[in-house]
């Protein structure tokens, strides 16, 4: 049993600790998000006798998610945010409009204010102050667990474990404590802990409709890829850990297919269905497989999801793949991933490099996605009729005075194969079967 502080009994106990040291051992956190096109600068502190702050956290980053999802307008309301932690919930509120008080103890007002400051114009409408948080209840006393040494070796394993694996601040302090400190082996604890709860969640989801998701393309040198991931809300799609997710199979596919050695004299085209896909190694920094990274994601996110399939092409010298994702996506934790409900890769054959060739790839890109052709066909088709279908002699989605073909000709690039992803596609058929 751990040493407990007396409290006072002649007045009724607060809800939150009042003591004095609430954040004499804590270290603070620097982070930039962005939300309603509003770039955030947060500060945020944490320390050992916190709490429930870090949940409150990640709810509150869910909030400002929704805010953005559904373009909540705060003008001429008044909002008051109670509890908040580092008030990012009622800065951002202010930078859309509202007329915000933002409440907490007295003893993490510095923070808030801090952060407000840095966030929001001067003469913006948002103020902090303390507010008397009480309660009837009587505060019970729970045994306590072995407590991490207050150290600054300990804040920073502390910091560089929740940097490095992205749980929370009480996760990560739980699994230095089990640990002994060792950081290696708490990393371990917690992918661990994180794997049986996700399995555990996956096994329950099983069998929810997945009609949501990403389409994601990547492309290194001569080689592109691209992938679905499907989870059940569009809400899910836009989150981060969903987004790296989609990152991750496109990194294993495009790892899968450059490790096939093949000297071809021509283009190659692969395909991998969702059995296939969740076999791939999940990469050189992770352990195990892509379904064991699906089941992470599941266990954090708490929705069903799927890793629909992959495709994958590469060309050697006198060809090139145009690309197209529709309503395409870029985060710079993301790298060169592109994200979106709809993607193309047209594969081209050229005898010369010419300046104009990605745009042009891009515009086919954009026909295939539009037009959803079905085979290529050839210039000599007839409008009208199955050729309807074929992807040349289709009305150019950009042009329908004209087919593809006669607007891809002069360009001297010859059409030779695509491939269409659309998210969901196929669900509903399966569906109504």
């Amino acid at each position: 049993m751990g040493d407990l502080c007396p409290y006072p009994t002649s007045e009724p106990e607060s809800v939150f600790p009042r003591e004095v040291g609430l954040f004499a051992d804590y270290y603070t956190e620097k982070s930039r998000f962005c939300f309603c096109g509003h770039m955030l600068s947060i500060t945020q502190n944490f320390g050992s006798r916190l709490g429930v702050a870090a949940r409150v956290w990640d709810a509150a980053l869910s909030l400002c998610n929704y805010f953005e999802n559904q373009n909540v307008n705060f003008r001429d309301k008044k909002v008051i945010e109670l509890g908040a932690g580092t008030g990012i919930v009622g800065i951002l509120a202010a930078l859309q409009g509202g007329d915000v008080t933002i409440t907490d103890l007295p003893l993490a007002l510095e923070q808030i204010q801090g952060n407000v400051q840095a966030n929001v114009p001067a003469g913006g409408r948002a103020q902090a102050g303390s507010f008397p948080f009480r309660s009837p209840q009587p505060r019970h006393a729970f045994p306590a667990g072995p407590r991490l040494s207050s150290s600054a070796s300990s804040k920073e394993l502390l910091m560089n474990l929740r940097r490095k694996t992205g749980y929370s601040f009480v996760n990560c302090k739980k699994a230095l404590e089990t640990c002994v400190g060792d950081l290696k082996q708490a990393e371990s604890w917690l992918h661990e802990q994180a794997q049986k709860e996700g399995w555990s969640k996956a096994a329950k989801l099983h069998g929810r409709k997945t009609k949501e998701g990403l389409v994601g393309l990547l492309q290194d040198g001569n080689t592109t890829v691209l992938v679905e991931v499907n989870c059940e809300t569009d809400f899910v799609s836009r989150n981060l850990k969903f987004q790296q997710l989609v990152q991750q199979v496109a990194f294993g596919t495009m790892l899968h297919c450059q490790s096939l050695k093949d000297q071809l004299p021509t283009y190659s085209k692969g395909f991998l269905n969702s059995s296939e896909l969740s076999e791939l190694p999940a990469g050189p920094e992770r352990e195990g497989s892509l379904k064991d990274q699906l089941a992470l994601a599941i266990g954090k996110l708490g929705e069903n999801m799927t890793l629909k399939r992959a495709a994958w092409v590469k060309v050697p010298a006198g060809f090139y793949v145009g690309s197209y994702v529709h309503g395409a996506m870029h985060s710079p934790s993301l790298h060169s991933l592109v994200l979106g409900k709809y993607g193309a890769l047209v594969i081209c054959e050229t005898s010369e490099w010419k300046a104009n060739l990605e745009d042009l790839g891009r515009r086919l890109g954009q026909h295939v996605v539009g037009m959803a052709p079905l085979s290529v066909g050839s210039l000599d088709d007839e409008p009208g009729g199955e050729a309807e279908t074929k992807m040349l002699s289709q009305p150019y989605l950009l042009d329908p005075s004209i087919t593809l073909g006669q607007y891809v000709q002069p360009h001297g690039v010859n059409v030779v194969d695509f491939v269409r992803f659309e998210c969901g596609e196929g669900e509903e058929a399966a569906e109504a079967e």
